[in-house]
């Protein structure tokens, strides 16, 4: 279970440092393959939730705790993906 929390930690961190340099990079930049690659960066990182609408969870229409919900919902997601791999390749090697 640490390593569920550690990797939880490590994923909302990582999330929030490339999601706002993403978004900083699409606001400010002039190249159209940089906005490009934020764009496909952004999408990565919403990857579980997006499969239910391309708005979802960073540009969702509604409340900003439905909002928050989405991201925390993503972010659980994407480290329990994370948390199974790990688990499945440590068994495989002992």
């Amino acid at each position: 279970m640490k390593l569920f929390f550690k990797l939880l930690f490590a994923v909302i961190i990582l999330e929030i440092i490339i999601s706002i340099s993403c978004t900083y990079i699409i606001e400010e930049s002039s190249s159209r393959f940089l906005v490009n690659l934020s764009h496909l960066i952004i999408i990565f990182l919403s990857f579980p939730v997006y499969l239910i609408d391309k708005s979802y969870p960073f540009y969702s229409d509604g409340s900003a705790n439905f909002g928050f919900m989405l991201v925390l919902i993503n972010v659980l997601l994407q480290t329990l993906i994370l948390y199974a791999f790990i688990r499945i390749t440590t068994k495989k090697k002992n």
